[in-house]
């Protein structure tokens, strides 16, 4: 069995080549999704609803990881002041692989996340475990970073949990004068789609 580096070195490689999708996609539906009314994509491994509007985000991308679209990675977008906030939901599977392991595989590349943004002068301000709302304490590792994008000073973060057999991690990139209230909407959009995600065991 390989490791959970292993694993993640993996993951990391998958999400920057081009993924064919197998014959059974539908025209313009990511692999490993299936269209829901108009405009909504269901995973089919984890049923996880990812609506193209909802609470104030525009989903702006979806992709698998693999061919069957097992692991994927779905970004949402909004504007603050003119300025981008991002968050990207990552929803992968590796056997006995902690938050903390996993947050500390993906740290390095937290400023990569993005597309169309990149980030200069990322600094890191601080990890540790957190509590995610109805879960165990100490549950999720979570770390914020300080960086800059262009002239303009932003704040990135990435969080990690386990919901049922799944590694979810979340990352995110708003501009650092507007961070309490992308923090808040973030959280909302979190909790949103966690609704029809797998269950916590």
């Amino acid at each position: 069995m390989r490791s959970w580096m292993t694993a993640l070195a993996g993951i990391v490689i998958l999400s920057t080549t081009t993924v064919g999708a197998p014959a059974a996609a539908a025209p313009g539906i990511p692999a490993g999704f299936e269209l829901k009314g108009t405009d909504t994509y269901v995973h089919r491994a984890s049923g996880t609803e990812f609506p193209m509007l909802v609470v104030g985000f525009t989903r702006d991308r979806a992709r698998p990881f693999d061919i069957a679209g097992k692991d994927v990675a779905v970004s949402y977008r909004q504007e603050i002041g003119g300025h981008p906030v991002i968050a990207r939901i990552a929803m992968i599977q590796i056997v006995d692989l902690t938050p903390k392991e996993h947050y500390l595989g993906m740290k390095s590349l937290v400023g990569s996340y993005y597309k169309g943004m990149s980030f200069t002068a990322i600094q890191p301000q601080g990890e540790g475990p957190f509590t995610p709302k109805g879960m165990n304490v100490g549950s999720g590792y979570q770390g914020r970073f300080k960086a800059m994008q262009g002239d303009t000073p932003y704040e990135l973060s990435l969080s990690t949990v386990k919901l049922g057999a799944w590694d979810v991690r979340l990352t995110a990139a708003y501009p650092a004068a507007a961070a309490t209230e992308a923090r808040k909407n973030i959280l909302r959009l979190a909790a949103t789609l966690k609704k029809t995600g797998p269950a916590v065991k």
